[in-house]
């Protein structure tokens, strides 16, 4: 389970910790965070990464607030909601402590985004919560992204090419992807490539290929007005039978529905 909430801190808190990994993105300019390691500015389009245990503490003067969205996610629930490669990517950042990323020009697009994790404290519903985790898992990649600074942690010796080919992956799902391609652009040989993929996603290179086209398309549908049929072209679907299989697979909606439930429940309009 996680849970999130959107927040205007408009006074110091005092120093404390968490079991949990609290994330948090920034909404506006005003006020830091304090680390054991010293201060972090709150500012537009920056994330941060809390680990457990980590003693912070946000101060502000006496005329600044600070909007954030905080997110926290128990580790014990990670194994059961997010891949493999977003736990090396979680272990690797934990390793160097608070860790801080930013996204110049991208405030409206991580806004929508962390808009899709409803604020609460978590949900049963399944479709919710795997809506919650999906935008959970994006975000996590765009910090990991902007901030990784581990690719020689000891986990594992192919990891950075693993890294290097998500992002490859990132800019071209439009294209007819193959495992031969992939194996040309990593450097790394089909069979190797194959075990060591699944290995960091949990999925076989198709498969997580699909499933990122899905999530594609469905930042898509609740952020622009396009069709679903230009949704799933833009996001690399030819097969327009493939695409509702695959997409109904992954969030338990078609895709059409998915949109007027997550514009319904208020998550974007």
């Amino acid at each position: 389970m996680l849970w999130s909430l959107s927040t205007e801190i408009a006074s110091p808190s005092s120093w404390h910790d968490h079991d949990i990994f609290e994330f948090a993105l920034c909404l506006d300019q005003g006020g830091r965070l304090l680390t054991d390691d010293g201060e972090i500015d709150l500012r537009p389009a920056r994330t941060i990464l809390i680990p457990p245990g980590a003693h912070h503490r946000f101060e502000l003067a006496a005329d600044e607030t600070s909007r954030l969205k905080i997110i926290c996610v128990p580790p014990k629930d990670l194994p059961g909601f997010v891949s493999p490669l977003h736990i090396a990517m979680l272990d690797g950042l934990c390793g160097i402590g608070v860790s801080v990323a930013d996204h110049p020009g991208q405030e409206l697009w991580l806004g929508q985004l962390s808009n899709l994790i409803v604020d609460g404290l978590g949900t049963d519903d399944e479709r919710s919560s795997q809506l919650n985790w999906s935008a959970m898992s994006l975000l996590l990649s765009l910090h990991a992204k902007g901030r990784y600074a581990a690719k020689d942690h000891p986990i594992d010796r192919h990891r950075a090419h693993i890294l290097d080919l998500i992002s490859w992956i990132e800019n071209h799902l439009e294209e007819d992807l193959s495992i031969q391609q992939a194996s040309f652009q990593s450097g790394l040989s089909r069979s190797l490539l194959t075990r060591e993929f699944r290995h960091y996603t949990g999925k076989s290179f198709v498969d997580y290929c699909n499933a990122r086209r899905v999530q594609k398309a469905a930042m898509i549908l609740v952020t622009r007005s396009d069709s679903v049929t230009q949704a799933a072209l833009d996001s690399g679907f030819s097969n327009l039978s493939h695409f509702h299989r695959q997409f109904k697979a992954h969030f338990g909606l078609p895709p059409a529905a998915f949109r007027r439930k997550v514009i319904e429940e208020g998550g974007l309009r």
